[in-house]
């Protein structure tokens, strides 16, 4: 049986490949893992994730393992700049659908105006929010917690129109 960290690992290897499974088994057999054990392992972790029995519990050990795969594969590097990530979140947090102004736009429309993957976004979002949102956070840093709250202001007030 395939450990989580394992599986966070694989799943950091995958995040490109929009659930293609012949693209899959080739990154699980580069990795000396069978299509067999790969796909046991992803509908396993799927099902506890998805658990309602489990209270998110399999959930919060996966994500900071898979967010660590992802840093160590980034080497360092931020996944989009800063500016990008407060682009995209003022524009999810606030763009109003065309056809009905009551409600969000959609934010896969906004992804694909970006030229963004959802998988991306998840990237952006797991290594950005850590920084700049949760103060509980060890990764938090305060001066990119100002300056996203000022881009972010900034892109709120270009989504909204006003002038400043």
């Amino acid at each position: 049986m395939m450990t989580i960290e394992q599986y966070a690992e694989l799943c950091a290897l995958m995040k490109d490949t929009g659930g293609d499974v012949s693209k899959e088994a080739a990154i699980a057999a580069q990795q000396n893992v069978s299509l067999d054990e790969w796909n046991v392992a992803k509908t396993s972790f799927t099902a506890k994730m998805s658990d309602p029995a489990d209270m998110g519990k399999t959930a919060m050990a996966f994500m900071p393992l898979y967010q660590a795969a992802l840093d160590k594969m980034a080497g360092g590097k931020e996944p989009c700049t800063l500016e990008l990530f407060a682009k995209i979140h003022a524009e999810m947090g606030l763009r109003k659908d065309p056809n009905d102004p009551t409600k969000k736009i959609d934010y896969n429309i906004i992804l694909a105006e970006n030229g963004i993957s959802h998988a991306s976004w998840l990237e952006y979002n797991s290594y950005w929010s850590p920084r700049v949102a949760s103060e509980t956070d060890p990764k938090f840093d305060m001066e990119l917690h100002k300056k996203f709250a000022a881009l972010n202001q900034q892109e709120s007030d270009r989504v909204l129109g006003i002038v400043r």
